[in-house]
């Protein structure tokens, strides 16, 4: 029923906006989508010379995963984004925003 995908849409309206603005608030900069189930977020803030770099060491610190942005993106644009999925369970990614909010 219709139903089914006006819930769907709103928990995922609902899950993108907390994860967008998580990322914002911790300095890397989201690039919010309107379709989608993952979210780039600017990393160059974190100082680190890559992509790859950066999102292993925000997993060392806080636990949470992130794709480099060079996994879709060649030169300079793919080195300065990571691709968080938001296709969680609810407390899964309030638990990865509390660990992002700490860090």
């Amino acid at each position: 029923p219709r139903s089914y995908f006006d819930e769907l849409q709103s928990s995922y309206q609902k899950k993108r906006d907390l994860i967008c603005g998580t990322l914002d608030a911790v300095g890397l900069a989201p690039i919010v989508p309107e379709g989608a189930y993952y979210v780039l977020a600017d990393c160059s803030r974190l100082g680190l010379p890559t992509a790859r770099e950066a999102a292993l060491a925000l997993l060392e610190r806080t636990g949470v995963a992130s794709v480099p942005g060079n996994s879709f993106y060649r030169g300079e644009t793919g080195e300065r984004l990571l691709r968080f999925c938001f296709a969680k369970e609810d407390d899964v990614l309030l638990e990865a925003c509390q660990r992002l909010r700490k860090a």
